[in-house]
């Protein structure tokens, strides 16, 4: 039995997409593919044990259970907790303040020609670095939501779904990962 976590996109922002964590939770046990399901804040992570690895598997179950419970479609990434301990593992920022960290989880790889140009994407004062399975953002303040390199850019440019989770939360996931 692996453990992964799921990250949802856009829930509970605003008063759109509302889920209950607590409600979420019951609603993925019923059927006993996820177990041991744990969630972390409201804005939909979803840290689990299941004996199927097939992220894209686990990924059309949970946006399924969702929108069939709910009545809309959730953006749904799934990554285990050792890729997950392998991005934060891997992260070139390592020696920065957490608060100024970010990681954008892509849905799927970006072909290279979309890929190069966030390359070349100027982010100034802001950083990042393009890994295989994400983008590291590092933010010249503590404000991500200022900043000229953000989940909006990155699914722009590349071409693809996207979700971004602060470092805190990252850790955060990683933590509870352990711990089931």
């Amino acid at each position: 039995m692996g453990t992964s976590i799921a990250i949802l996109k856009g829930i509970n922002v605003g008063g759109h997409k509302k889920i209950l964590m607590a409600e979420l939770r019951e609603l993925l046990s019923e059927d006993g593919i996820l177990e041991n399901i744990k969630t972390y804040i409201q804005s939909g992570n979803i840290i689990f044990n299941s004996s199927e690895y097939n992220t894209a598997t686990l990924e059309h179950f949970i946006q399924k259970k969702i929108k069939g419970h709910y009545g809309f479609e959730v953006q749904t990434i799934v990554i285990s907790a050792r890729r997950l301990e392998s991005i934060i593992n891997e992260s070139p920022y390592s020696e920065v303040d957490i608060k100024r960290l970010h990681c954008c989880f892509f849905k799927s790889e970006p072909i290279i020609q979309n890929r190069q140009k966030l390359e070349v994407f100027d982010a100034a004062p802001d950083e990042f670095k393009i890994a295989k399975d994400c983008v590291y953002i590092c933010c010249a303040t503590e404000r991500y939501s200022k900043s000229q390199i953000n989940n909006s850019v990155a699914e722009k440019i590349l071409k693809i779904n996207c979700t971004t989770r602060n470092w805190k939360t990252c850790l955060k996931l990683l933590e509870i990962s352990k711990s089931l």
